[in-house]
């Protein structure tokens, strides 16, 4: 790197560290059900080496039954341990992670590219990415498998000057494979795709590729026996499109009507594994729409009001860098195809398609695309003269510029007010108003309608895990509505018609499980001004 690359590559550094530390604890406006999950479980290792649920430092957590991999926990574990429980504490461990992915597609696109210029120019879009920052400033574990994943990646691609490297690389991809459920089907393919491209050049360094293969072994062993059970599988049973048993019924359905009408070729059509194989394929390329990637995105934890997961303004530099890498095939280009062809894997045979969280992956593909268009048409303007180059230069500027102004601006102002619902905002306010009426009660019993309580209420009022776990633990996950309690708080669904005559008891739910003629405590509101919870006696 020259000198005024490396002060260009400083001042994208601290650019992408503003972004994804300003206000992390405060916006988005309140942590989600998962998040106060990470965060309180993380605590409660950091105090008795035992999650929620009493499993001493384990492998897998339970959680809401979703049993989430554990590397985010463990990451959060010194960020609560210095900082407290708190929700920048939570959210660090994915900035800080964030931010070292954004130095890291710095140096992978130099290995694929040999060009500073475009490495650069690929770490000044990743520190800017809608998407990545989305991600990054969230405790969401999608967020750190991309980044082991993108730090294995750059470790493999420079292994193949360095050989030990190769080593490191089979380590990082398998911290990614204890991230985040996705990344166990991503990174192996990814890996696979990897070594059939290079394999000649790994010839060379068999030996250092034997001793990478048997660490490989060994950090999957754990995951091998996890995967296996019953609970391991729960999760993709719970998110499986084509787990859904309505897909088979439905195609027995239509099998019977062909054969009742006498159309012979029916049990083929409509044959379960055609269906299944449809239903993969739209699924996967769900996730190759502009519309989707560019203007809207999907969820709205997953963007900003009115932005996509990419800049409009990328677009023709994507489709041009796209055209350059088919036309120029430069170093290792095929590794670009195989990332971005490969993200949507992993979410295509699940439900809520397309999914910004499952297909994090595509960003890197999406983002090196754009760089190297970029850096194209950067190239295109020398040979141009000072009016046309210079007149572009001032359009393009104008472009990004104001697109990335109206993100902040949808990100900061309008977000937290129009989205607070999504975040589940609300539940703080509500776990401390009744932390301060509870002594004239002898129970407060909180709604299940509010998704998930007994975590925010054992995260917001840091309940001690010791005690939490000498009274039981949680007794239930997010798919059984089996009773959660602890100190005087309660956590069922409320039947008001019966409830009603409970005395010396205080309600949290929903506006709609209250009648209006109940007596109301306190109403909390979402930062809109519409009716969050109320708290009634």
């Amino acid at each position: 790197m020259k000198k005024s690359q490396r002060i260009i590559f400083v001042l994208i550094l601290v650019l992408a560290f503003v972004l994804r530390f300003y206000q992390l604890g405060v916006n988005p406006p309140s942590l989600d059900w998962d998040e106060t999950a990470l965060g309180y479980n993380a605590w409660s290792i950091l105090k008795t080496s035992k999650d929620e649920y009493g499993i001493r430092l384990p492998l897998t957590l339970r959680s809401f039954d979703d049993y989430k991999p554990p590397v985010y926990v463990y990451l959060t574990v010194p960020s609560v341990a210095i900082f407290g429980l708190n929700d920048f504490a939570v959210r660090l461990p994915s900035a800080l992670l964030g931010v070292l992915t954004v130095v890291t597609i710095c140096f992978l696109a130099y290995e694929i590219f040999q060009s500073w210029g475009v490495g650069l120019l690929a770490m000044f879009l990743m520190s800017i990415s809608p998407w990545h920052l989305q991600f990054s400033r969230v405790a969401f574990e999608t967020n750190i498998a991309l980044s082991f994943t993108v730090f294995g990646a750059w470790a493999f691609l420079a292994g193949l000057k360095k050989s030990k490297l190769l080593i490191l690389s089979i380590i990082l991809f398998g911290v990614a494979l204890y991230s985040y459920h996705s990344a166990r089907i991503f990174v192996p393919l990814l890996g696979l795709t990897l070594v059939a491209i290079f394999r000649k050049n790994l010839f060379q360094f068999w030996k250092y590729c034997l001793i990478a293969g048997v660490i490989g072994i060994i950090i999957c062993l754990p995951l091998f026996r996890i995967l296996t059970t019953t609970e391991g599988r729960m999760r993709l049973h719970g998110v499986s499109s084509i787990a859904d048993p309505a897909i088979l019924y439905q195609s027995i359905a239509k099998i019977e009507e062909d054969q009742t009408s006498g159309f012979p070729l029916g049990r083929f059509v409509h044959n379960r594994r055609i269906v299944y194989l449809r239903t993969f394929l739209e699924g996967y390329l769900y996730h190759f729409n502009a519309t989707w990637l560019f203007f809207r995105s999907d969820l709205n934890r997953h963007h900003a009001p009115g932005i996509g997961l990419l800049y409009f303004w990328e677009l023709p530099f994507v489709l041009t860098g796209i055209y350059l890498l088919l036309k120029n095939k430069p170093r290792y280009y095929l590794v670009i195809f195989a990332w971005w062809l490969l993200s949507p894997v992993p979410a295509a045979p699940t439900t809520q398609l397309p999914h910004a969280v499952r297909t994090l992956n595509m960003v890197v593909p999406m983002v090196l695309f754009s760089a190297y268009g970029l850096y194209g048409f950067f190239e295109y303007l020398k040979n141009k003269t000072f009016l046309v180059k210079n007149s572009l230069l001032f359009v393009f500027g104008c472009l990004l510029f104001f697109n990335f102004v109206y993100y902040l601006h949808q990100y900061y102002v309008h977000m937290p007010v129009e989205w607070s619902f999504d975040w589940q905002y609300g539940r703080k306010q509500a776990a401390a108003a009744t932390e301060s009426l509870k002594d004239r009660y002898a129970k407060v019993v909180v709604s299940t309608k509010l998704e998930q309580p007994h975590m925010f209420w054992l995260y917001y009022l840091k309940y001690d895990p010791v005690k939490y776990l000498s009274e039981g633990g949680t007794s239930s996950g997010g798919f059984a509505e089996v009773r959660n309690k602890f100190d005087k708080y309660e956590f069922r669904p409320i039947n008001w018609e019966k409830d009603q005559f409970e005395k010396n008891v205080l309600f949290v739910g929903l506006p709609s499980e209250f009648p209006g003629d109940a007596r109301l405590i306190k109403t909390i509101y979402y930062l809109n001004g519409e009716e969050a919870i109320k708290i009634v006696d």
